[in-house]
C-alpha cells in the first residue's frame, strides 16, 4: 500500500510543513518506525499502473487519497500515478479537474478558466519537471483570500495572523 512506501522512503517527520498542521504525535507515529521492506513488496505502483490503462482506455481517474496524513495524501497519490506511467500533466488532472468532472462541477471548478472558482495554490516549482514539485506550495488561494502557506496567515487582501490550531492551544510544539 503506497502510504507506507511513502513512510519507508522519505523523512516524513523531518517535513516542517506538516509539522506546522499536524500534530508532530500523529507524525511520529506513523513515520519514526519505518516498514524495511522491498519494493515490490508495495502493490501501489501495479494500482497506478491499472488507473493508467483505465484512463488510455477512456475512464476518467480521480485522486481518492483517504486522509491518514491530511495535507500529503493527496500529493503522494499523483506521485504514486507517475510512478505508474501517467505524465505528470495527467497526474495534475487526477488531483484538480477529473474530480470536478466526476461531480459534475467541471464547469465551476477544476481548472483555470474565466468565470470559474479561482481556490488555487501557487508552487515554488514547476510539477511538470518532478510531480514531487507539487507539495512546494507558496501560496493558497481560497474565495479570494491568499495566504502564506507555510503559516496559513491571510496575506490579501487583508493581512491577518492565523488562530491557533486545536493542538497548539496551551501546548508548545
Amino acid at each position: 500500500w503506497g502510504e507506507n512506501w511513502f513512510y519507508q522512503n522519505y523523512d516524513v517527520w523531518t517535513n516542517e510543513r506538516l509539522l506546522t498542521f499536524t500534530p508532530r504525535d500523529v507524525v511520529d507515529s506513523r513515520s519514526r518506525r519505518r516498514l524495511m521492506a522491498a519494493d515490490d513488496d508495495f502493490n501501489h505502483i501495479d494500482i497506478a499502473r491499472g488507473a493508467k490503462r483505465i484512463q488510455d482506455a477512456g475512464g476518467l481517474v480521480n485522486l481518492g487519497a483517504h486522509g491518514q496524513l491530511q495535507g500529503l495524501g493527496a500529493h503522494w497519490e499523483m506521485w504514486t500515478f507517475v510512478q505508474g506511467g501517467m505524465t505528470p500533466l495527467e497526474a495534475l488532472a487526477v488531483g484538480t479537474i477529473n474530480g470536478a468532472k466526476y461531480l459534475g462541477l467541471d464547469r465551476d471548478l477544476g481548472s483555470l478558466e474565466p468565470g470559474k472558482l479561482a481556490d488555487l495554490v501557487v508552487l515554488d516549482a514547476n510539477p511538470l519537471d518532478d510531480i514531487t514539485h507539487s507539495d512546494d506550495i507558496a501560496m493558497v488561494m481560497l474565495n479570494g483570500r491568499l495566504y502564506d502557506a507555510a503559516t496559513l496567515t491571510e496575506v490579501a487582501p487583508r493581512e491577518r495572523e492565523r488562530l491557533p490550531l486545536p493542538w497548539e492551544r496551551g501546548r508548545r510544539r
